[in-house]
């Protein structure tokens, strides 16, 4: 089993301006995300649904 990648710094600014933008990308934006950022497209899908529990997670808990 292959170790985990973790983005990096460039990967990261990258992926959290898209994320401001829209927290839904469409398929196209992530295919051209994963090809900026040198990353699987399901590595993209998968780091927008975890920024997305995440962000949910700090609002419920200042609730």
């Amino acid at each position: 089993k292959a170790k985990r990648k973790r983005a990096n710094a460039s990967q990261l600014s990258v992926l959290n301006a898209a994320f401001e933008r829209s927290y839904f990308p469409s398929t196209e934006e992530r295919l051209r995300l994963s090809k900026q950022c040198r990353m699987c497209p399901r590595t993209v899908q998968i780091w927008f649904q975890n920024k997305r529990q995440s962000v949910k997670a700090k609002t419920e808990a200042m609730e």
